[in-house]
């Protein structure tokens, strides 16, 4: 990579390799107060609403994933960089809002580590564990009352947590329509991540070769690319229009989607049990559900939700935005 810059602007490798790192180094220090601050009570909330908005996940705070990112293997390191998609990489950790903007990364980590192990690992996932993250208070969900907490949401790689939920696994979801439904509407939130990671790929054109540099530049070429795709995310949002709340908006499941990830095996507490139960309680009620889930898993006639009445959920939210 540095070579060919050199080349086409006859500098010396390691007078481009500098260049790259302050520049990096500088859009970071500077976009990253304006673009990924660090999140409030009030920008939770503000996350929350546009996921209950655009996504129909009620109390969501962001979605979580991890990206490899393709490298040369660094020297001397062994296989500790090393994947199970079998190159060799480090892992982009991060969350994002509604509007595919990330909310909270975490670079560096070696490719050989499960998703699992390096969100429990990070920053995140320690103020998580230990309850230091200033999240919004615990509200009810949709026609219940009892409270439930705030929550990211990510796949079965990640371990289910009171403010971390997980698809139910395919044992528990074949046959039984009530989980079905909580992986479905999961998904739909959860696709904002993949999302994300889609459109950085597509944008900077980097990501689509190994980096050949080291470590602590890729981890700010990284950044700086983050930022200023959060950058590019703002500006189109203030200035196009953003599809109105009312549109029906449809995704396609497959309860085989989760079957080529790893289970985590940590061991959930039963409050994280009863949390994921009142979600899906939620997403199965008259108050809770959406008009199309039962055409896009296919619900037999007689089951309770096909008899759901689109007015009575657009009457919800039309006396929720007005308290």
């Amino acid at each position: 990579m540095f070579k060919t810059i050199a080349l086409s602007y006859r500098l010396g490798e390691r007078t481009v390799s500098n260049i790259v790192n302050e520049v990096c180094a500088a859009l970071w220090h500077r976009l990253q107060p304006f673009y990924i601050p660090v999140p409030t009570v009030e920008t939770w909330k503000n996350i929350a609403l546009d996921y209950e908005r655009k996504w129909q996940f009620y109390n969501c705070l962001g979605a979580v994933d991890g990206k490899h990112i393709a490298i040369r293997k660094p020297l001397l390191s062994g296989s500790s960089f090393y994947n199970y998609k079998q190159y060799f990489s480090i892992v982009l950790m991060a969350t994002v809002d509604a509007n595919y903007r990330f909310t909270t990364v975490d670079v560096g980590s070696m490719g050989r580590f499960s998703d699992g192990n390096i969100f429990a690992n990070s920053s995140l996932g320690k103020m998580l564990n230990s309850g230091s993250l200033q999240l919004p208070e615990s509200k009810p969900l949709p026609g219940q009352n009892t409270e439930t907490p705030y929550v990211f949401v990510g796949d079965e790689a990640f371990p289910l947590m009171p403010n971390l939920m997980r698809p139910y696994p395919r044992a528990r979801v074949t046959g039984n329509y009530e989980n079905k439904v909580f992986n479905y509407r999961l998904s739909r939130a959860r696709q904002t991540v993949e999302s994300s990671f889609g459109i950085l790929t597509a944008r900077f054109r980097v990501y689509k070769r190994p980096f050949e540099c080291k470590l602590d530049t890729i981890d700010k070429v990284v950044l700086a690319t983050i930022v200023l795709h959060n950058y590019l995310r703002t500006d189109i949002l203030s200035n196009a229009s953003i599809q109105d709340e009312d549109d029906e908006i449809v995704y396609s499941f497959d309860e085989n989607n989760f079957s080529s990830l790893a289970p985590n095996r940590s061991r959930s507490s039963n409050e994280a049990f009863s949390i994921r139960q009142n979600f899906t309680e939620c997403f199965n009620s008259n108050y809770g559900s959406v008009d199309w889930q039962r055409r896009a898993l296919s619900y037999p006639t007689n089951h309770p939700s096909v008899l759901i009445s689109c007015n009575l959920h657009e009457k919800y939210h039309t006396k929720q935005e007005s308290l």
